[in-house]
Formats: structure tokens, sequence, C-alpha cells
């Protein structure tokens, strides 16, 4: 792991709204906004300091749920740093402090799957005995059987914690057991990310299928994105949201070296290199992502997928996802007047998600008219509507 460098107000400027999104109070933002000089460092105004002041203070208040959120923030962008790993372990003993006020029903559970791209003994790169550790946070209604069941994970930089909000909202508003996770290279993930990282995700899919004996879909935003497309590609899961994923699907690949508000620095990260990647090195490992190039684009059958993003993405070229609007049971949104993953958008767009997702997960799904209504706010922003 490694630090990069990266400036504390643009990176703030340009993630307001996440946080916000997540549940830090836009207050506490902008206060934090006030504080923060350094990206790095552990001084009055270091970035890992000031959020976790907020963090203090909200768990002396009696919220534990917010000081989790705070100590989330604090060890953004990735763990690089003892701050920020102590920052992810507070963030962690916060949240399940937190978990008996959650308005879902929440279990931790810790599942091992198959991961072959390890050392034997797993002394380099968090694999044992040809498993690894996947922690899942289970969210679902505190009241009657899940109707399916739906993996949710977060890209690069925002992990299972950091989208509660988003697992909450979803599991009451669909009935589908919400499975959080942190997608290889991330959060509590020993293994780093590779591209045949969706074996790993494979092997949940199947043991979650196995236990509930139910539907499973995967919902992913950003980097997240990136595995929903491949697994409903590979069919795999019985259906799937790419939101925001990167696909190799566009005639021009992501020129990773040049993105901006230390991208490069984040995915390096993810990577588990020792430093900040060469232009060279970094366009290597995006290829190697590529689906086009792994030759899915062009395989017959596979699951239900549904690919979003907004039309001025910052980081995605648009074709990562109209470029997938020619395979067969793929329906691509894209969202007029909104950046990556559609923040502009977010309220009308993930209720369109929630009907398209229920209406195939479902046990008993909704019905086509159903579908159709939900997605009634939203079909004035897209521009393929």
């Amino acid at each position: 792991m490694f630090t990069f460098p990266a400036d504390p107000q643009e990176i703030l400027a340009e993630r307001t709204r996440q946080f916000t999104a997540c549940g830090i109070p836009a207050r506490v933002v902008a206060a934090a906004r006030d504080e923060i000089d350094d990206m790095w460092g552990m001084g009055p105004g270091g970035w890992v300091p000031a959020w976790a002041r907020h963090a203090e203070r909200a768990d002396r208040d009696g919220d534990p749920l917010l000081s989790a959120l705070c100590w989330g923030a604090a060890r953004f962008p990735a763990l690089a740093t003892p701050g920020r790993r102590f920052a992810y372990e507070q963030q962690l003993e916060c949240y399940l402090a937190a978990a008996p006020r959650f308005r879902a029903a929440f279990r931790r559970e810790i599942f091992h799957v198959p991961c072959t791209d390890g050392s034997p003994d797993g002394s380099r790169d968090g694999t044992t005995d040809g498993t690894t550790a996947v922690p899942v946070h289970f969210l679902r209604r505190p009241y009657g059987r899940p109707r399916g069941v739906l993996i949710l994970s977060g890209g690069v930089d925002t992990w299972k914690m950091d989208l509660h909000r988003l697992a909450v909202t979803t599991a009451l508003a669909t009935g589908l057991l919400v499975a959080a996770i942190d997608m290889p290279g991330t959060g509590e993930s020993q293994v780093p990310l590779t591209p045949r990282a969706d074996q790993i995700l494979t092997g949940l899919v199947r043991r979650l299928r196995a236990d509930y004996a139910l539907p499973v879909g995967f919902l992913g935003l950003s980097f997240g994105g990136h595995w929903a497309a491949k697994l409903a590609l590979l069919g795999e899961v019985d259906a799937a949201v790419d939101l925001g994923g990167p696909t190799g699907a566009a005639d021009e690949p992501v020129d990773v070296a040049n993105l901006p508000y230390g991208m490069p620095g984040i995915i390096g990260n993810a990577l588990h290199l020792d430093a900040l990647p060469t232009p060279a090195l970094i366009a290597e490992q995006l290829l190697a992502f590529s689906l086009r190039a792994q030759g899915l684009l062009d395989r017959r059958g596979g699951a239900p997928l549904l690919a979003v993003n907004g039309a001025d993405d910052q980081y995605i070229p648009r074709g990562d996802t109209t470029g997938l609007a020619g395979r067969p049971a793929t329906t691509v949104w894209l969202v007029r007047g909104a950046t990556h993953c559609a923040p502009e958008r977010f309220r009308p767009l993930i209720l369109a998600v929630w009907g398209w997702l229920t209406a195939r997960l479902a046990a008993r799904p909704t019905t086509p008219v159903a579908e159709r209504a939900a997605r009634l706010p939203l079909a004035p922003l897209l521009l393929n509507a």
C-alpha cells in the first residue's frame, strides 16, 4: 500500500455529494472541509484527525452510525497509512454497535470461498488453503421471508459500510435480502484486485443460492459494476445491474493514468501495488480487465443485465455502457445531465433499478406494469428513452 499525490480540498469538493448521500450531514462535511489541509499527515489539519474528531463527537452524542460513517470518511480513499487502517477498524466497531438500531434486520457472516489466484499458504495475498474470507453484511426486512438475494458492492473507494443507506433502503423497498460486500482488493478483502477475482464472487453467489434456495442478483456501483456485468455475461447470477462500471466495451480505453482526484493511486492500492503505477503498467492492467479482450461480449446466453451510467461520466467512457446494448437480455440506460454513477439523478434512478430487479429476482415478481411505473420518473431523463 502507498500514498500518492492528492489535493484534499479538490477531493472534498468532488466527493461532498457522495459523503452526504452516505448519510453524513452536510454541516459535518462542510466543517471537515474547513479543517482539512493535509491529505496524509496526522497533524491537526490532517484528513484522518479532522474526520476522527467528528466521529468521536457523534459517538459522545450517542449516534454510533454517524460515528461509523465519519470513521469511513476518515479511512478514505485507501488503507495506505496506519491512521487510515485504525480509522477503518473504528468504523467497523461503531457500525456493529449501531446495528441493533438499524431499520432493517442486520446480520454479519464471514464466508470462505474458493480463490486460486494466491500463493498456496496465503503468506502474500490473503488466501488460505485455496480459499479467502468474504465478510458479508446482510440486511433484510424485519418481517417475512426474503423474496430473493441481492449482492451489493461498491467500487475501489466506496465500500460496504459506506453503502449502508442504500443497502437498508433497498432491503426495505424490495423485500430482497441484501448482502453487502467489499469487492476484492478493498475494505476487509484480503486479496488484491485481479481480472480473475470474479471466481470469489461466483463462489459467494453459489453459496448464497444454496443456502437460501432463492434467485441471486448483483448490484455493483462504479468498479463494482464491472463485476455485475461480468457475472451476468457468465450466467452466474439471475440478474445484475452495472451502475458506472468499466467494461472495456468502448472503442477507447480508460486513460487511468490521467484520471483526476487521485484515482490512479486509489486503483493502485486496490491492486495491492507498492507504488504509484506507471502509465504503461496501468494500461496493461486495465486491458486485462476488459470484458471485450476476455471474449465475453461475444458470448451467447448469460443473465439479464441492466447497464446504467451518467451521460457525462468523468471517469468511464460512455461506450463502456452503451457498448453493451447489442447483447441479448441487456437494457441500457444513459442518464442525461449526470456524471459517474449518476448521483445527480439517483433518487428516480434507484426507484427504476428496484423495479427492474424485483421483476427478475423476486420469487413472486412484480408485474410488467409495476416495473414500468417504477421507471416513469426516470424516463424523461434517459437519452435513449
